[in-house]
C-alpha cells in the first residue's frame, strides 16, 4: 500500500510519517545485525567450514565467514608437503589442505583461549578424517587414468599428516 498524503498539502500525515520510519528503521537493524562480524569466536562457525560445507563450495564460504568473523584465522600454507608441493600432474589437493589448515590454526586457538574446544588427539583424529575425505574426494574428478595415482597421494598424505601433526 502507498502512503497517503493530505490532498491540499501533498504532506504525508505525522502518523504515517512515524510508522514507516519505525519500520525502515527495524529493517536496517536486522540488516545491520545480519551482516555485523562476530565480536568474540564461535566453534560453531569452524564446525561448519570444516565438517558441513562441501569442498567445492569452502573457499567462496571461508571468505564469507570471514567477513563475518574476523577472528577466523584463514591463512594457509597450501600443503606444506617437501618436494611435492600442494598438486602434481595427478593430484590437486590444494583445497584439502586449506581446509586442513583452517581446522588446525582455528580448533588450537579457541583451545587455547580456553573457548571450550579441546584440541586433543579425538578432535584431531576427527579432523584428520574430514583431510582424507576430501582428498579422496579431490580425487573422484580426475581422469580414470590419473585416478590410481591421485589415490596413492591421497593415502602418503594422510599418514604424513597423521605422523607428522600436532597432539
Amino acid at each position: 500500500s502507498s502512503l497517503h498524503t493530505h490532498p491540499r498539502s501533498g504532506q504525508v500525515p505525522a502518523k504515517e510519517e512515524a510508522v514507516v520510519h519505525r519500520i525502515v528503521a527495524n529493517l536496517v537493524a536486522l540488516a545491520v545485525a545480519a551482516i555485523a562480524p562476530s565480536p568474540t569466536p564461535d566453534r560453531a562457525v569452524v564446525d561448519r567450514l570444516v565438517f558441513s560445507t562441501g569442498l567445492t563450495e569452502f573457499r567462496s564460504e571461508r571468505s564469507r565467514a570471514k567477513r563475518q568473523h574476523r577472528w577466523l584465522v584463514t591463512t594457509t600454507d597450501g600443503c606444506s608437503a617437501p618436494l611435492v608441493g600442494s598438486r602434481g600432474k595427478s593430484f590437486d589437493f590444494r583445497l584439502a589442505c586449506e581446509r586442513h589448515d583452517l581446522a588446525y590454526a582455528n580448533y588450537s586457538a579457541l583451545a587455547r583461549l580456553g573457548l571450550g574446544v579441546q584440541w586433543d588427539s579425538a578432535l584431531r583424529a576427527r579432523v584428520d578424517d574430514q583431510f582424507q575425505r576430501d582428498l579422496q574426494a579431490s580425487c573422484v574428478q580426475r581422469r580414470h587414468s590419473e585416478r590410481l595415482r591421485c589415490d596413492s597421494w591421497a593415502v602418503i598424505f594422510f599418514h604424513a599428516v597423521r605422523v607428522a601433526a600436532g597432539p
